[in-house]
């Protein structure tokens, strides 16, 4: 497949095909929307050189290859960077920080490294650093790249500077969106409570999608106007950003549960599910008892129609729950037959006043409460706020973020 990008250095090669696995595929056609392609910022790096020295022993040893080239990237890379290996001897490289010949070089100094601890001072003079082209099909194209061309390039290269800081990778956020607005998803972390105990039972992931570069917050009917996949890139994104966010703050220590954030239009979409139950796995690892799976955007759902995604997304889930946009000034009928196991609402700007707010969450809770058993309040203002949310009926209740950290 010949390359025909006119900003490639001098003297390009014909390029190189490389496969990929296919459960990579969702993840190639968002780098494909993300814009990161065109401007040269996805590169792969080969363990060839590596395999063809260990011969016949590297079947027995490339886990503990694999395992210190993930140690030497997960070291080195920018904060935002992205890699995963995608066939035996090839990783995927994205650094968002960096510019097209920033990360050639950094790739081609990786590969120095790695090449030096495994074949010692044999370090061959061409390093197998590829840029990828195109992504057609589930396969990746790559063209060999003009070593010495981008080194040279890389030092007068202006950063690319990231719009938010992130521990771990996120190949979702910003993403361009079908109207060509670019959207990023921020996520904070409510921590969330069984209210007959007031014990604390994990945290509730709370999203905002903004536009950039001004910062503007979407509202409900920017939501309601983003494309199905716009949607889908906005759950995947939740989730990156929101496990992320929580590795971050809590280490290694795991909460009991992570209440998660999820669109019913990427639960009824067959492209959508996929990618969204293999990050539904991934964060069940950071959990002790599983994960409670919030379906949000469900006003005016039929409740068959919920009902059938409610069953798909099930296995996946230790609970599932309905989200509504705001507290219910009425039974929400909708749900009767849908057999969730909670619904959900926001508290919104409540009143501060105590019993304003306790007349408010009676209604709310008895509504909900002729659909289900479990009723969840989010965004508390302050932490007396639990205590009468519970007097109220309340099962659960998350405490807002910002008063959170105050608290």
């Amino acid at each position: 497949m010949p390359d025909t990008r006119p900003d490639r250095g001098p003297d390009a090669r014909p390029p190189v095909e490389r496969f990929s696995s296919e459960d990579l595929g969702s993840l190639l056609e968002r780098f494909q929307a993300s814009g990161m392609l065109e401007e040269g910022r996805i590169n792969l790096i080969g363990l060839d050189a590596i395999a063809d020295r260990l011969g016949d022993r590297w079947e027995g040893r490339r886990e503990q290859v694999y395992q210190h080239v993930e140690r030497t990237l997960g070291k080195h890379l920018e904060s935002g960077g992205f890699f995963q290996r995608v066939s035996p001897t090839d990783y995927l490289v994205v650094q968002p920080e960096l510019g097209k010949f920033g990360g050639q070089a950094s790739c081609m100094l990786y590969m120095r490294d790695l090449l030096a601890h495994f074949l010692g001072g044999a370090v061959p003079e061409a390093l197998d650093v590829l840029e990828v082209t195109s992504l057609n099909g589930g396969r990746i194209f790559a063209a060999e790249i003009d070593g010495a061309f981008a080194l040279d390039a890389a030092r007068t290269e202006p950063r690319v500077l990231p719009l938010e800081a992130s521990p771990l990778p996120d190949a979702w956020n910003p993403f361009v969106a079908a109207d060509g607005r670019t959207l990023r998803v921020s996520c904070t972390l409510e921590p969330v409570f069984e209210l007959k105990t007031f014990a604390q039972i994990g945290f509730r992931i709370a999203r905002r999608v903004l536009s950039m570069p001004d910062g503007m917050e979407l509202n409900v009917q920017d939501l309601r106007n983003l494309t199905t996949a716009d949607v889908e890139r906005v759950d995947l994104a939740t989730i990156a950003r929101g496990v992320s966010r929580l590795r971050s703050e809590q280490g290694n220590a795991k909460q009991p549960t992570l209440l998660l954030p999820v669109s019913y239009t990427t639960l009824a979409s067959q492209r959508g599910r996929g990618p969204l139950i293999a990050r539904f796995k991934e964060a069940t690892a950071g959990v002790e008892k599983g994960l409670v799976c919030e379906i949000c955007d469900i006003e005016g759902v039929p409740g068959s129609a919920l009902a059938a995604v409610t069953v798909l997304i099930k296995p996946f889930c230790l609970v599932v729950v309905g989200k509504l946009r705001e507290a219910p000034v009425r039974a929400p009928e909708h749900l009767r037959d849908v057999r969730l196991q909670g619904v959900a609402f926001e508290a919104g700007g409540h009143p501060l006043d105590h019993q304003e707010f306790m007349a408010w969450a009676e209604r709310a809770v008895a509504n909900a409460r002729k659909v289900t058993r479990s009723v969840i309040i989010h965004g508390l203002s302050r932490p007396e706020y639990l205590a009468l949310a519970g007097l109220a009926g309340a099962s659960h209740a998350s405490l807002g973020s910002k008063r959170a950290e105050a608290g």
